[in-house]
């Protein structure tokens, strides 16, 4: 199983999902105080093993995510939790800084 800690940024949630792989696919449990997530997570409990390969325009977790905001990182570490969790991937933090600076 692989765990994931999600800190979506200026909404103040932290999203731990939980990846295990079930049979040919994936079984995904989110725990977050975000209602969006909640709902969210309901339509992506159970994926298929072939969703890591599956582009963004046709990849039924960002398909799902149309509820979310534009950039929130769940649905992007959701699937980099499935990556990882079908060793399909290195399990290494993903970050994202930003930082304003004086041009």
């Amino acid at each position: 199983m692989i765990e994931a800690t999600i800190d979506a940024g200026a909404c103040g949630f932290t999203n731990i999902v939980k990846v295990k792989r079930k049979g040919l696919g994936f079984k995904v449990e989110v725990k977050t105080d975000c209602k969006l997530i909640e709902k969210y997570a309901e339509d992506i409990d159970t994926l298929d093993k072939d969703i890591v390969f599956k582009k963004i325009p046709i990849n039924p977790v960002y398909q799902k995510a149309d509820i979310l905001h534009t950039v929130c990182p769940v649905p992007c570490g959701i699937l980099k939790a499935c990556e990882a969790e079908a060793g399909l991937a290195l399990k290494k933090t993903v970050k994202i800084y930003l930082e304003e600076k004086e041009e």
